[in-house]
C-alpha cells in the first residue's frame, strides 16, 4: 500500500480549515465568535497566555498558517508590551515544536525548499554560519514565522542554538505585529492610530536595513571563504 505523504494531509487542514471558517460562517458569526474568544481569554487571567502560547506550540508544529494572526490577536488583547512578551514565548516554543516536527515526524516538510533557489543558496551557508543564518531569517519579518521554522528545520543547526537565538532575533517581528494587534483595539482617536501604525513600520524600516546589512556581511564572509579556499 502505498504511503500518504503527510505534506499533503497538512494541506488537505489547511484549506478545511479556512473553508470552516470563510464559507460554513458568516461574517456575522465568525465575529460573535471572535468576541467569545476574547472575552473566554481576558476571563482566563494567566491562563489566557498559556493558551495562546499553547496555540503557537500546536500551530507549529502540525504547521496550521495561524502563528501571525496569534501575535496579532495577543497584541490586541494585552498591549504591545505583553503581546510582545507572550508572542515572543510562544514563537520560541514554537520553533522548537516545529524543528521537532519537520525533522522526525512531517519528514518530508523542507522539500518545499528546493524550488526556491535563494533560501536554498543561504541555508547552505547556515553550517558555517549558523547565528548569521537565523538572524537572517528571525529579521526577514515579512516572511511568515511557518516558511521560517520550515526553512531552519532544514539546516544541520541544533535545536538548542535555534531556539536560543531565535529567542533573541524574534523579538522585532513578535513586536511589529503585537504594535499592529494593539492598534486594531486599542486606537480611539486618529493620532493614536498614526501611532501605533507609525511604529510597527518604523521598525520594520529599521529591522530591513538590518537585514540588508547581515546579508551584506554574509556575502563578503562566503566570497572571503571561497578565496581563501582557492
Amino acid at each position: 500500500m502505498k504511503r500518504i505523504n503527510p505534506i499533503f494531509l497538512l494541506i488537505a487542514l489547511n484549506i478545511l480549515l479556512i473553508l470552516f471558517r470563510d464559507v460554513l460562517f458568516s461574517d456575522e458569526t465568525s465575529a460573535a465568535i471572535a468576541e467569545t474568544v476574547e472575552a473566554s481569554l481576558i476571563s482566563l487571567g494567566v491562563f489566557g497566555y498559556v493558551g495562546i502560547i499553547a496555540g503557537f506550540v500546536l500551530c507549529a508544529f502540525f504547521f496550521v498558517p495561524l502563528l501571525i494572526p496569534l501575535n496579532i490577536l495577543g497584541g490586541a488583547l494585552y498591549g504591545a508590551y505583553e503581546g510582545t512578551i507572550v508572542a515572543l514565548v510562544g514563537v520560541t516554543l514554537g520553533t522548537m515544536a516545529s524543528t521537532v516536527s519537520a525533522r522526525h515526524v512531517f519528514t518530508g516538510m523542507h522539500a518545499s525548499i528546493d524550488k526556491r533557489a535563494g533560501l536554498k543558496r543561504l541555508l547552505a551557508r547556515a553550517d558555517n554560519y549558523p547565528n548569521l543564518t537565523i538572524l537572517l531569517m528571525r529579521f526577514a519579518v515579512v516572511v511568515p514565522y511557518l516558511f521560517q521554522n520550515i526553512a531552519l528545520a532544514a539546516t544541520k543547526i541544533s535545536i538548542t542554538r535555534i531556539t536560543l537565538v531565535t529567542a533573541v532575533s524574534a523579538i522585532p517581528g513578535a513586536a511589529i505585529f503585537s504594535l499592529l494587534g494593539a492598534g486594531l483595539v486599542r486606537a480611539n482617536q486618529v493620532d493614536e492610530m498614526l501611532l501605533y501604525l507609525a511604529a510597527p513600520i518604523a521598525l520594520m524600516l529599521v529591522v530591513t536595513g538590518a537585514l540588508a546589512y547581515f546579508n551584506a556581511r554574509s556575502e563578503s564572509a562566503v566570497i572571503a571563504d571561497e578565496a581563501g579556499d582557492e
